[in-house]
């Protein structure tokens, strides 16, 4: 709070140093004291649900007026951050990335190419979360994805519960992560796939013998470097994993 302080203050002075403190001048005060709250909010030295100060307070804690504390709540709100409750106060909201890709969840049926984007975003998403549960994962979180997969082996020739056991590996995996943000992303990603793509990813991943042995060998392989905490050898395994899956789908799509 003191380099807060003396950063506002030397803004207000405008006794900033011209090379020293280049990248600030251009700060507005409120600005300053958005980027101090958020890192609190961030770091979570102030929790989700927790009530702030009053604005008067904060003003006095980093001696400057309160419309400028006032802005800088705004700007904090308008990013979903916290909520001003009129005769209550400012409280901290919890993340919630739920709505990211809710539109599309909407929608029984999408076309060709919001499928292809869609293998995009699970690139984006499931690549990285494959590496990451290699480095964070826990004996449990490996159990779950093993378990996921002998269910899968089990449901050969059963469309149903081999499309279920395969929604339940990936959100094993997610979970092996540790990151809380990144589970909602990838369970919100499963019921948009479970809801557009059922019947598709049914009949062209699962009816199939041969493509469904593929699967089974892909995913043995991302477990395999997950178990063995192969962060690049996850990444590598998810990634080839996708591309395939789209690439059948693909071809299912075009008949």
């Amino acid at each position: 709070m003191e380099e807060v302080y003396a950063i506002i203050r030397a803004i207000e002075l405008n006794e900033v140093q011209e090379m020293a403190f280049k990248h600030v001048q251009t700060k507005k005060v409120s600005e300053v004291i958005r980027e101090q709250l958020e890192e609190m909010i961030r770091t979570g030295e102030v929790q989700p649900g927790e009530k702030l100060d009053s604005v008067e307070k904060l003003a006095k804690e980093f001696n400057v007026s309160r419309s400028a504390v006032r802005e800088a709540l705004s700007a904090l709100r308008a990013v979903g951050l916290i909520t001003i409750r009129q005769g209550e106060g400012t409280f901290v909201n919890k993340y919630d990335f739920s709505n990211m890709i809710a539109p599309v969840a909407e929608r029984r049926i999408i076309s060709k190419p919001e499928m292809l984007e869609l293998f995009q975003v699970r690139k984006i998403i499931e690549v990285g979360a494959a590496s990451l549960a290699a480095e964070n994962r826990k004996d449990k979180d490996v159990e779950a994805m093993r378990e996921a997969l002998k269910e899968m082996e089990a449901a050969s020739g059963d469309e149903d519960l081999g499309e279920r056991a395969d929604v339940k590996f990936h959100l094993a995996l997610a979970n092996a992560t540790g990151n809380n943000i990144l589970k909602d992303m990838m369970q919100q990603l499963s019921d948009t796939l479970g809801r557009t793509m059922f019947e598709s990813r049914r009949i062209a991943l699962f009816s199939d013998q041969q493509t469904f042995d593929r699967l089974q060998v892909e995913h043995e392989k991302i477990l395999e470097a997950i178990e063995k905490k192969d962060s690049n050898g996850a990444n590598q395994a998810m990634l080839e994993h996708l591309i395939n899956v789209e690439n059948t789908l693909t071809a299912y799509h075009d008949k």
